[in-house]
């Protein structure tokens, strides 16, 4: 009987499974909601298992060889082995839960002999880069401590003058005014309000609206996307300049705060044009769930 891998990417806003055969044809796929467990780890758990348990019930012929895990916020998850192993009894196979930026460096990297710095800025950001034989990761501390250069970061650092402007002026500028038409909001409580009575995934979705407005040449929102691209890149210098392969280098651009929209992305790549002058831009808006399935094979040859 052949052998199969379920490989998962799963974010804050989305969650895609697909079943492969061990040749990385996709037979199957499913997708759920977020399964970032900083969100909710409840839910996100819960999520995780529905998007399981879909590929498993319609795979009952098949033998699972892998299961690959690649979720945002997986630190989040205190007792990893127990975590596993939990997954590994309910399923039949072994269990691997891995970050997205790992399953996002495997999706690039596969086979080949490319040294490969990943750029996520999504609802957060972190990066993933090679140092010899040596997968390190720059960033990635969460919306508390960091996350510039993100969607969530963009669309709080927004918010945030919206209220500083009212708290100073008893009046809203234009950008406000744009903001509380789009999210039909009035007041500055109201702001308050809709930050912390929505998940995370949904107040990031401001950053695509901010975006826009810069598109459209509004100053201040022209200023934020700068911010976070200059932000995104300083991070990006440093995990650069700590990789001790340079050569062949490619810069991978995932996340919907980078790839959705142009604004973002060229901002960002100027600023590292600035500083790295030999380089290979790889960009996409896919999911990077194929690198799961790399990152399987990759673990099974080991055993």
């Amino acid at each position: 009987m052949a052998n199969y891998i379920i490989g998962v990417d799963g974010g804050g806003t989305k969650t895609l499974g697909v079943l492969y055969d061990m040749t990385g044809k996709k037979l199957l796929s499913h997708t759920v909601g977020f399964t970032n467990f900083n969100i909710d780890y409840d839910q996100a758990k819960a999520n995780l298992i529905e998007l399981l348990d879909y590929l498993y019930r319609r795979t009952p012929l098949l033998t699972l060889s892998y299961i690959q895990l690649g979720i945002s916020g997986y630190s989040k998850v205190t007792d990893k082995k127990a975590f596993e192993k939990e997954l590994s009894l309910r399923y039949g196979t072994t269990v691997s839960l891995e970050s997205d930026v790992m399953i996002a460096y495997y999706d690039i990297k596969r086979e080949s002999d490319k040294n490969v710095l990943v750029v996520i800025g999504g609802t957060g950001s972190v990066i993933m880069y090679s140092n010899k034989n040596r997968l390190e990761q720059h960033g990635g501390y969460g919306h508390i401590l960091g996350d510039e250069g993100s969607a969530y970061h963009l669309s709080i650092t927004a918010l945030k003058d919206v209220i500083a402007v009212h708290d100073e002026t008893d009046a809203f500028d234009e950008s406000g005014k744009y903001i509380l038409e789009h999210l039909s909001l009035k007041t500055k409580y109201d702001v308050r309000d809709y930050v912390y009575n929505n998940d995370k995934s949904k107040v990031a979705r401001l950053s695509e609206f901010i975006k826009m407005m810069a598109e459209a040449k509004v100053e201040k929102a022209v200023a934020m996307v700068q911010a976070e691209a200059e932000a995104l890149a300083k991070q990006t210098l440093q995990a650069y300049a700590k990789m001790k392969n340079k050569e062949n280098l490619v810069i991978a651009l995932r996340g919907g705060f980078l790839t959705k929209g142009d604004i973002a992305k060229k901002m960002f790549v100027k600023e590292l044009r600035k500083n790295i002058k030999d380089f290979k831009v790889n960009e996409s808006e896919e999911s990077p769930v194929k690198g799961a399935y790399y990152l399987s094979l990759s673990k099974l040859k080991k055993r």
